[in-house]
Protein backbone atom coordinates (compact mmCIF):
# COMPACT_ATOMS: atom_id res chain seq x y z
CA UNK A 1 0.00 0.00 0.00
CA UNK A 2 2.89 2.55 1.02
CA UNK A 3 4.19 2.43 -2.84
CA UNK A 4 0.53 3.38 -3.96
CA UNK A 5 0.43 6.10 -1.57
CA UNK A 6 3.52 7.47 -1.85
CA UNK A 7 3.09 7.76 -5.63
CA UNK A 8 -0.56 8.60 -6.28
CA UNK A 9 -0.02 11.06 -3.44
CA UNK A 10 2.37 12.94 -4.98
CA UNK A 11 0.25 13.11 -7.80
CA UNK A 12 -2.15 14.84 -6.02
CA UNK A 13 0.26 16.74 -4.16
CA UNK A 14 1.63 18.18 -7.58
CA UNK A 15 -1.99 18.67 -8.85
CA UNK A 16 -2.41 21.03 -6.09
CA UNK A 17 0.96 22.78 -6.91
CA UNK A 18 0.24 23.03 -10.84
CA UNK A 19 -2.88 24.58 -10.04
CA UNK A 20 -1.81 27.11 -7.84
CA UNK A 21 0.96 27.76 -9.82
CA UNK A 22 -1.65 28.06 -13.11
CA UNK A 23 -3.72 30.33 -11.60
CA UNK A 24 -1.55 32.92 -10.27
CA UNK A 25 0.47 33.05 -13.75
CA UNK A 26 -2.40 33.18 -15.38
CA UNK A 27 -4.42 35.46 -12.97
CA UNK A 28 -7.41 32.77 -12.67
CA UNK A 29 -8.10 33.06 -8.53
CA UNK A 30 -10.96 31.57 -7.74
CA UNK A 31 -12.12 30.49 -11.28
CA UNK A 32 -14.64 27.92 -11.21
CA UNK A 33 -13.65 25.84 -14.26
CA UNK A 34 -10.14 25.55 -12.70
CA UNK A 35 -11.98 24.29 -9.63
CA UNK A 36 -13.94 21.75 -11.51
CA UNK A 37 -10.61 20.51 -13.70
CA UNK A 38 -9.02 20.11 -10.71
CA UNK A 39 -11.99 18.54 -8.88
CA UNK A 40 -11.99 15.87 -12.03
CA UNK A 41 -8.63 14.97 -11.91
CA UNK A 42 -8.57 14.35 -8.34
CA UNK A 43 -10.72 12.10 -8.78
CA UNK A 44 -8.92 10.74 -11.61
CA UNK A 45 -5.72 9.96 -9.53
CA UNK A 46 -8.25 8.86 -6.26
CA UNK A 47 -9.17 6.12 -9.22
CA UNK A 48 -6.45 5.01 -10.43
CA UNK A 49 -4.99 4.86 -7.05
CA UNK A 50 -7.45 2.35 -5.93
CA UNK A 51 -7.80 0.28 -9.13
CA UNK A 52 -4.07 -0.14 -8.64
CA UNK A 53 -4.12 -1.34 -4.76
CA UNK A 54 -7.28 -3.49 -6.36
CA UNK A 55 -4.92 -4.86 -9.62
CA UNK A 56 -1.89 -5.74 -6.89
CA UNK A 57 -4.83 -7.10 -4.23
CA UNK A 58 -5.60 -10.20 -6.83
CA UNK A 59 -8.66 -7.87 -7.89
CA UNK A 60 -10.22 -7.70 -3.92
CA UNK A 61 -11.19 -4.62 -2.43
CA UNK A 62 -13.19 -4.21 0.51
CA UNK A 63 -14.46 -0.29 1.17
CA UNK A 64 -12.26 -0.55 4.29
CA UNK A 65 -9.11 -1.05 2.13
CA UNK A 66 -10.11 1.75 -0.20
CA UNK A 67 -10.36 4.07 2.24
CA UNK A 68 -7.06 3.08 3.70
CA UNK A 69 -5.54 3.59 0.77
CA UNK A 70 -7.65 6.69 -0.25
CA UNK A 71 -6.46 8.53 2.75
CA UNK A 72 -2.97 7.47 2.27
CA UNK A 73 -2.70 9.17 -1.00
CA UNK A 74 -4.69 12.38 0.56
CA UNK A 75 -2.23 12.59 3.58
CA UNK A 76 1.01 12.81 1.42
CA UNK A 77 -0.49 14.74 -1.37
CA UNK A 78 -2.09 17.21 1.51
CA UNK A 79 1.13 17.49 3.14
CA UNK A 80 2.96 18.23 -0.34
CA UNK A 81 -0.09 20.86 -0.90
CA UNK A 82 0.01 22.38 2.48
CA UNK A 83 3.73 22.92 2.54
CA UNK A 84 3.75 24.60 -1.09
CA UNK A 85 0.50 26.44 -0.16
CA UNK A 86 2.24 27.73 2.83
CA UNK A 87 5.13 28.94 1.05
CA UNK A 88 3.30 30.12 -1.80
CA UNK A 89 1.21 32.53 -0.15
CA UNK A 90 4.16 33.73 2.31
CA UNK A 91 6.49 34.65 -0.48
CA UNK A 92 5.14 34.08 -3.85
CA UNK A 93 1.36 35.63 -3.77
CA UNK A 94 1.41 37.74 -0.21
CA UNK A 95 -0.42 40.01 -2.10
CA UNK A 96 -3.67 37.40 -2.03
CA UNK A 97 -3.65 37.38 1.48
CA UNK A 98 -4.06 40.76 1.57
CA UNK A 99 -6.89 40.78 -0.92
CA UNK A 100 -8.74 38.55 1.44
CA UNK A 101 -8.12 40.52 4.53
CA UNK A 102 -9.24 43.70 3.11
CA UNK A 103 -12.18 42.39 1.88
CA UNK A 104 -12.93 41.15 5.09
CA UNK A 105 -12.09 44.04 7.07
CA UNK A 106 -14.32 45.95 4.51
CA UNK A 107 -17.29 43.92 4.74
CA UNK A 108 -16.55 43.93 8.74
CA UNK A 109 -16.84 47.36 9.00
CA UNK A 110 -19.37 48.11 6.67
CA UNK A 111 -22.11 46.40 8.32
CA UNK A 112 -21.31 47.04 11.53
CA UNK A 113 -20.85 50.51 12.60
CA UNK A 114 -22.21 49.75 15.96
CA UNK A 115 -18.86 48.02 16.99
CA UNK A 116 -16.38 49.13 19.66
CA UNK A 117 -12.77 49.42 19.04
CA UNK A 118 -12.39 46.59 21.41
CA UNK A 119 -14.25 44.85 19.11
CA UNK A 120 -13.29 45.71 15.90
CA UNK A 121 -9.07 45.09 17.15
CA UNK A 122 -10.48 41.24 18.58
CA UNK A 123 -12.23 40.59 14.92
CA UNK A 124 -9.37 41.73 13.32
CA UNK A 125 -7.15 39.65 15.11
CA UNK A 126 -9.32 36.66 14.04
CA UNK A 127 -9.55 37.83 10.89
CA UNK A 128 -5.53 37.84 10.50
CA UNK A 129 -5.30 34.49 12.01
CA UNK A 130 -8.11 32.98 9.86
CA UNK A 131 -6.48 34.44 6.95
CA UNK A 132 -2.57 33.74 7.42
CA UNK A 133 -0.86 31.52 5.06
CA UNK A 134 -0.52 28.76 7.89
CA UNK A 135 -3.92 28.63 8.34
CA UNK A 136 -4.84 28.77 4.58
CA UNK A 137 -2.13 25.87 4.27
CA UNK A 138 -3.90 23.60 7.00
CA UNK A 139 -7.19 24.37 5.53
CA UNK A 140 -5.74 22.82 2.10
CA UNK A 141 -4.60 19.62 4.01
CA UNK A 142 -7.84 18.81 5.92
CA UNK A 143 -9.61 19.57 2.50
CA UNK A 144 -7.26 17.00 1.20
CA UNK A 145 -7.99 14.67 3.50
CA UNK A 146 -11.86 15.23 3.82
CA UNK A 147 -12.55 14.84 -0.14
CA UNK A 148 -9.91 11.97 0.36
CA UNK A 149 -12.48 9.90 2.47
CA UNK A 150 -15.47 10.93 0.70
CA UNK A 151 -13.63 10.28 -2.86
CA UNK A 152 -12.67 6.62 -1.31
CA UNK A 153 -15.80 5.75 0.20
CA UNK A 154 -17.55 6.65 -3.15
CA UNK A 155 -14.97 4.60 -4.90
CA UNK A 156 -14.67 1.34 -2.24
CA UNK A 157 -18.50 1.33 -2.86
CA UNK A 158 -18.09 1.21 -6.23
CA UNK A 159 -15.40 -0.89 -7.46
CA UNK A 160 -15.91 -3.31 -3.82
CA UNK A 161 -15.19 -7.26 -4.28
CA UNK A 162 -15.28 -8.75 -1.32
CA UNK A 163 -12.56 -11.87 -1.24
CA UNK A 164 -14.76 -15.17 -0.82
CA UNK A 165 -12.21 -16.88 1.06
CA UNK A 166 -12.32 -14.13 4.00
CA UNK A 167 -15.35 -14.82 4.26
Amino acid sequence: MKPIAYTYGLYLGLLTVVGLVIQYVASLERNWAVSIISLALTIVIFYYGIKTYKTQNHNFLSIKEAIKVGLAMAVIGGVIAAAYAFVHYLYVQPEFVEGIREKAYQDMTAGTQNMSGEQLDTATTMMNIFTSPFFLATMILISQLFFGLIISLIMGAVMKKEDPSLA
